[in-house]
C-alpha cells in the first residue's frame, strides 16, 4: 500500500506541477506577445488546467499525509510543519492571486484595450510566481532531505 501512495503522490505532484506552472511559464511566454486574440485564446483553454492542477495540488498534500501515516512518521516533524507551511502559501498563491488574475487577463484580453497592458503588468503576479515558485522547491527539498 505505501508504494501505491508513492507513487500517486509522486504522478499527482507532477500532473499538479504540469498543470499548474507548465501552463504558468508558456502563459507568460504568450503574454509577452501582447497579442490580445492569441492571449485570450490561450489563457482561455488553459484556464480549466489552472484550476484542475490546483486541486491536483490539494489531493497531492492529502495522498502525502496518507502516506506518512502509513510510514509512521510523526506528522509534527519540524519538516513535515515545514512543508505543511510551504503547500499553505502554495495554494492561497494560487487560489487567490494567480486564478483572479487568470481571469482578469481572459476578461482584458476579449477585447484590446489599454487594460490588457495593466494586467499583464501588475507587479502581484510576478511577485506571486516567484513566491509558488520558492514554495514548490521548498517542498521538493523538504520531501526529499527530510531535515530535522
Amino acid at each position: 500500500m505505501t508504494e501505491f501512495l508513492l507513487i500517486l503522490h509522486i504522478l499527482l505532484f507532477v500532473f499538479s506541477f504540469v498543470f499548474t506552472a507548465g501552463v504558468s511559464i508558456i502563459g507568460n511566454r504568450i503574454a509577452g506577445t501582447r497579442d490580445a486574440k492569441t492571449i485570450h485564446a490561450y489563457f482561455s483553454a488553459v484556464r480549466p488546467l489552472s484550476i484542475a492542477g490546483g486541486i491536483g495540488w490539494i489531493l497531492t498534500a492529502a495522498a502525502g499525509g496518507a502516506l506518512a501515516h502509513a510510514y509512521g512518521l510523526d506528522m509534527k516533524a519540524s519538516w513535515l510543519i515545514y512543508s505543511y507551511v510551504a503547500f499553505a502559501v502554495l495554494i492561497l498563491t494560487g487560489f487567490l492571486v494567480h486564478a483572479p488574475w487568470q481571469a482578469k487577463v481572459i476578461a482584458a484580453s476579449a477585447t484590446p484595450s489599454p487594460d490588457l497592458e495593466a494586467v499583464l503588468n501588475a507587479p502581484a503576479h510576478r511577485i506571486a510566481s516567484i513566491v509558488s515558485a520558492l514554495s514548490v522547491l521548498t517542498l521538493v527539498y523538504l520531501m526529499t532531505a527530510r531535515p530535522g
